[in-house]
């Protein structure tokens, strides 16, 4: 069976004051994701700088880990440019019935999939080669609800299904261009449930990145509402996936979950509830872990340590 996953994904920001590629080879940790962060779209490339260069990848490829990127890359998918000569390309609003530039794009737009989407994922895929042939290109980060389209087409899908309708038309051309290539379905927000319409390609995988969850209590924990839906989510996904093809994206090292960019605010990493949550993914047969560990750059170190990095790898390197 391949080697499982056992990674941390941080942002450009966070080498600020930490060698990350040396923190993970140190702890036995396998896999360095690199993000371009949240929120609104953005250029990917231009925001990633350095840490999209080959250069970059070669000092990582040295060190014995694998890299991968982990971008919110709407905005490189689809660029504004053309909004002036295909606005149809772009969503439509609910109830204004405006098309809105800055979210995702109208899956029922012809060509939009084949020749925009999937032909600018291939770019990205070239410009952001991963070592484990593993592609996370996803949707923006804005609005849930509201970023994919609601025109008289779109409206027979949900947005899972908008989702994997892309996703699926990026997994064919990726794999022109690479027979190995794999591209991640994210389940996150509103593209959770499991799509009934639409079934995903041989070659797309599931990463599932339960933002909303109650960190106060392990995933599996019933007195938790939202983490009881979440569940109920993930099960879904698994009849659809298998477990081979569930990547799970955690936050238990996110110190971006709260306060402000210029604050450094502790983790909300629990050792107890990591555990949990290892033992309840491992259980249902699933071996690749991410978490985000944004924000924990050198100044965060100083304030906080980095301890809870280690007790993260002593956990996953447990249940391997």
């Amino acid at each position: 069976m391949k080697k499982g996953k056992k990674g941390i994904v941080v942002c450009p920001s966070d080498f600020n004051g930490v060698n990350w590629i040396e923190k993970l080879k140190a702890n036995g940790l396998n896999t360095l994701g690199i993000h371009s962060g949240g929120g609104n779209g953005r250029d990917v490339l231009a925001v990633l700088g350095e840490y999209g260069k080959a250069e970059f990848r070669q000092q990582v490829a040295d060190a014995g880990l694998d890299y991968e990127y982990e971008l919110h890359a709407s905005k490189n998918l689809l660029p504004e440019s053309l909004f002036e000569t295909h606005p149809e390309y772009f969503v439509q609003a609910l109830h204004s019935k405006i098309r809105t530039q800055n979210l995702n794009w109208c899956v029922t737009a012809p060509g939009v999939l084949e020749n925009v989407i999937a032909e600018n994922a291939a770019g990205l895929a070239k410009s952001l080669p991963s070592s484990t042939h593993n592609y996370f290109f996803w949707g923006c980060d804005s609005a849930p609800g509201r970023d994919w389209c609601h025109c008289p087409a779109c409206s027979i899908y949900s947005f899972s299904e908008q989702n994997l309708l892309s996703v699926n038309a990026m997994a064919r051309r990726l794999r022109q261009d690479d027979p190995e290539a794999q591209i991640a379905y994210l389940a996150y927000y509103a593209t959770m449930p499991a799509p009934q319409l639409v079934k995903p390609e041989s070659n797309v995988f599931c990463e599932f990145a339960p933002y909303s969850r109650s960190l106060d209590y392990a995933i599996c924990d019933r007195r938790s509402a939202a983490n009881r839906q979440y569940v109920k989510y993930l099960m879904d996904q698994l009849a659809l996936y298998g477990p081979e093809k569930i990547h799970i994206l955690e936050y238990w090292l996110d110190a971006s979950l709260w306060g402000k960019a210029d604050e450094r605010h502790p983790s909300p990493f629990n050792k107890k509830i990591c555990e949990e949550d290892v033992r309840f993914y491992t259980s249902l047969g699933i071996r690749h872990f991410t978490t985000f560990a944004v924000r924990q750059d050198g100044a965060y170190v100083k304030l906080h340590g980095d301890r809870e990095i280690s007790e993260y790898a002593e956990i996953l390197a447990k249940y391997e």
